[in-house]
């Protein structure tokens, strides 16, 4: 995959962290997975196109599922920051599975 299509979703998954788990407080799921469909929004249209095909659902589809997999991962510890650091080092994650719904 292209290196855009991994600086994208790190900065998705790192938006959707820091604002989905916040020390000492109950992560609020429905606002980390609004703010995380906001920025997806902004991402180019072809790495879209790269995550609705791995992802293997509707165009329509992606953004919500797609940012409800990441969120409900955080907020489980299932994603931790250790996996963005090695997203971004193209080292294996946990992240891909995530997004696949595995």
């Amino acid at each position: 995959m292209k290196k855009e299509f991994y600086a994208s979703l790190a900065a998705v998954v790192v938006l959707t962290s820091g604002q989905t788990a916040q020390a000492g407080n109950k992560p609020d799921i429905k606002a980390g997975i609004d703010r995380c469909i906001e920025h997806y929004a902004t991402i180019p249209l072809s790495l879209k196109e790269e995550f609705r095909t791995f992802m293997g659902v509707s165009k329509e589809r992606v953004p919500a599922i797609f940012c409800q997999r990441l969120v409900k991962a955080f907020a489980s510890g299932r994603i931790t920051y250790s996996d963005i650091n090695r997203l971004q080092e193209s080292r294996s994650t946990e992240i891909w599975k995530v997004i696949k719904g595995k």
